[in-house]
């Protein structure tokens, strides 16, 4: 099946319905922090031998003046339109040259938008400069992401609803904390709206959660479900949000481990996620890649 039958797009405009003939198994790669370097040049080489339909880029593509290496780097993946890029801090340096550059290249008007793929709904969000893209309350684009993941919610077509953008939302202890606003702002309309995922960068390491729900009281600490399984989780109530900033650039060391993180390291690699639908249920495993010996470090699987 071609890719552009069953990709349908949407900015501004709220969510297209999905192709009729149905859904198929599928898998999408993900990873943020790319750079130029030989690791860059290794992630992509790995998510290559993966096949993916869709490649998820997190953000902070290329460090230099130019986007030009980066582009460059992931031409191997980058056929049919089926690479979807976060903007990241980088994507906003060199008087927006880049920011320019990239919405050109991917046929982008604006920096937020949403697509659906098979039975899974992607909505990208723009998280990197507040000052610049604004995310707050009053922003045009929390407008788009709060109408946006309602429609999704309602879309009787749309099994996952998976979220990806730049800074976290969630971190344990190392460079960069998680976002206070975005946290506040955006976890409860992802609860209440039933995202399944909540893909981030800009820490260059690997994070995983918890399924975990908003916490009214104490935002920093939010409520985790499931804690005693490490894996496998059937219909869980909340998100998983997962860091992949490996993809490349030199990696941040941690200082602790937050109680509701259940897994994190820093190596380069990627994300590669697979989606299954048999008669009976509908399964979501995501399991990450360390570059070279495509050596598993991490899994967990989403039963519906």
């Amino acid at each position: 099946m071609l890719f552009s039958t069953v990709l349908l797009y949407t900015q501004s405009e709220g969510i297209n319905e999905l192709d009729s003939r149905g859904s198929q198994n599928f898998n999408f790669v993900a990873a943020g922090d790319f750079g130029c370097s030989d690791q860059t040049n290794r992630t992509v080489q790995d998510m290559v031998k993966k096949n993916p339909e869709l490649v998820l880029a997190l953000g902070d593509l290329s460090y230099e003046r130019s986007p030009n290496c980066w582009l460059n780097a992931i031409s191997p993946l980058d056929v049919n339109g089926k690479v979807k890029i976060s903007f990241g801090d980088h994507e906003m340096s060199n008087e927006l040259f880049k920011y320019n550059t990239y919405l050109k290249h991917f046929n982008l008007t604006l920096p937020y938008y949403s697509f659906n793929y098979q039975n899974v709904h992607y909505l990208a969000m723009a998280t990197a400069k507040n000052k610049i893209i604004p995310y707050d309350r009053a922003s045009q684009q929390y407008q788009f992401v709060k109408d946006d993941l309602k429609s999704a919610n309602d879309n009787k077509s749309i099994d996952w609803i998976i979220v990806y953008s730049f800074k976290p939302f969630y971190s344990s202890n190392t460079t960069h904390p998680g976002g206070e606003e975005l946290r506040n702002l955006y976890h409860p309309l992802f609860d209440k709206y039933g995202v399944d995922i909540v893909l981030q960068a800009h820490n260059h390491n690997y994070q995983r959660t918890y399924p975990i729900t908003f916490n009214q009281t104490s935002p920093s600490s939010p409520i985790v479900f499931d804690k005693h399984k490490q894996n496998l989780y059937n219909n869980p109530k909340g998100p998983i949000f997962v860091t992949v900033g490996t993809a490349g650039a030199p990696l941040y060391n941690f200082t602790s481990e937050r109680p509701f993180i259940i897994s994190q390291f820093a190596n380069n690699g990627f994300l590669n996620v697979e989606i299954e639908k048999s008669k009976k249920e509908f399964n979501l495993t995501g399991t990450f890649y360390e570059n070279d010996n495509l050596e598993k470090q991490d899994y967990f699987t989403i039963i519906k």
